[in-house]
C-alpha cells in the first residue's frame, strides 16, 4: 500500500513540474512577443531554445506530430529574433550565435530519430541556416556565408 501511495505522489509531482514548464513557456513566450529590439531577439531566441527542448521530450515520448510542430515554432520565433536584431541593430552578433547553436541542436535531434521521422526537422536546419544566411549577409554584406557552405 504505502509503494502505490509513493507511486501516486512521484506522479503528481511529475505533473505538477510538467505544468510549471508548460507555464514558464508560456510566460517567456508572452514576454518575447511584448519586448522589442535587442530584447526581443533575445527573448525570442530563449523561447526558441526552450521549445526545441520540449520537441525532444514529446520525440521521445513518441508524440511525433506534437513534436514538429514546436519545430516549426521554434523557427518561426528564431526568424522574428532575427528580425528583431536587423532592425534594432541590437545583439546581432549574439543572435547569430545562438541561430548556429540552435541549429546545431535540430540537426543533432534528427539523429536520433527515425529515418522516416527526420524530413522535417531537417527541413528546420536549412530554414535555420537560411535565417542565419541572412543575417550574416544585413551584418557583412553580401558576399558573407557561413563556413562550412561551399
Amino acid at each position: 500500500m504505502a509503494s502505490r501511495l509513493g507511486i501516486v505522489l512521484v506522479a503528481f509531482a511529475c505533473v505538477g513540474v510538467a505544468l510549471a514548464m508548460s507555464d514558464a513557456a508560456t510566460q517567456l513566450k508572452a514576454r518575447a512577443d511584448a519586448a522589442h529590439g535587442g530584447e526581443q531577439a533575445k527573448l525570442c531566441l530563449e523561447y526558441a531554445h526552450s521549445e526545441l527542448e520540449d520537441a525532444n521530450t514529446l520525440f521521445t515520448n513518441g508524440d511525433v506530430d506534437k513534436a514538429q510542430s514546436e519545430v516549426v515554432e521554434v523557427v518561426a520565433y528564431a526568424h522574428k529574433a532575427a528580425e528583431a536584431a536587423t532592425s534594432s541593430g541590437k545583439h546581432l552578433k549574439q543572435t547569430e550565435i545562438e541561430l548556429r547553436k540552435l541549429s546545431k541542436r535540430v540537426h543533432d535531434i534528427a539523429q536520433t530519430l527515425n529515418v522516416e521521422d527526420r524530413p522535417p526537422l531537417l527541413k528546420a536546419v536549412d530554414d535555420l541556416e537560411q535565417i542565419r544566411s541572412d543575417l550574416l549577409a544585413k551584418m557583412f554584406g553580401q558576399q558573407a556565408e557561413p563556413k562550412g557552405k561551399s
